[in-house]
């Protein structure tokens, strides 16, 4: 007649887009997405309390995480779909990072840009600006779902947001990945892996140039770990509250 779940989840991923189940309850349900369900296993449950040192009596607990005894998954099968629903999670991580860095120093550069006039200046940074831009892409309207076949190269936001979708659909159900999840995740993986170097490309060769151009036409130089003023968002309303 009544069931209890201890829904237990790893950190939650930065993603650019948030929503709630339609079973959500007014004040009561996270949004999503979530972290990686945690794995069946002895835990341990710290609280912590102002001036009371870690570890003190009464405030840590084990605690036995079981799986439904209906479900008659294998081990290592659940083992498989935590390590896609925490790569998934990484995957949204890294590019959420770098998506940061990239809107970061693309307003950098705008602003930079209104200063610097026409000449060698101005060509150096629209030319690093679209190569920024590219990287940057942007976020699909109303996505849902995994990348459809076809489709054009990744981004940063398509990232987010693909990876996004392989936590959902490894989160479906108590089992291991399917064969064409796990093709997309490897798909999502290699263009993260792509995206990532050609950053890291621009960081430490195309940077150090245009900020020497800066530099000695007097004006500051840019730095992607400047935060944004806004995180990355595909949101369309940030107060979508169930």
């Amino acid at each position: 007649m009544h069931r209890f779940v201890w829904d237990v989840h790893y950190t939650k991923p930065n993603s650019l887009s948030h929503n709630f189940p339609i079973s959500a309850i007014p004040h009561d349900t996270p949004e999503l997405p979530l972290g990686a369900f945690a794995m069946p296993g002895t835990y341990t449950v710290k609280l912590h309390v102002a001036n009371r040192p870690e570890g003190a009596e009464g405030l840590t607990q084990t605690l036995a995480l079981k799986m439904d005894p209906r479900i008659k998954t294998s081990l290592a099968d659940l083992r498989k779909q935590f390590e896609m629903q925490s790569g998934a999670v990484e995957g949204m991580n890294e590019s959420f990072e770098a998506l940061a860095q990239v809107q970061s120093l693309r307003a950098q550069l705008k602003d930079r840009a209104a200063k610097a006039g026409k000449g060698a200046l101005s060509d150096a940074i629209v030319a690093f600006d679209k190569k920024a831009a590219a990287l940057e892409g942007g976020a699909e309207a109303s996505f849902f779902g995994l990348p459809a076949s076809g489709k054009q190269p990744e981004n940063l936001s398509t990232l987010n947001q693909h990876f996004g979708g392989i936590l959902g659909v490894a989160d479906t159900a108590d089992a291991a990945p399917t064969t064409q999840a796990n093709v997309v995740y490897q798909e999502l993986e290699s263009a993260l892996e792509t995206l990532l170097s050609k950053w890291k490309a621009m960081e430490k060769q195309d940077l150090p140039a245009l900020n020497a151009l800066l530099k000695n036409a007097n004006l500051s130089a840019v730095d992607p770990s400047v935060p944004p003023k806004e995180p990355p968002s595909a949101d369309a309303d940030g107060d979508d509250d169930p």
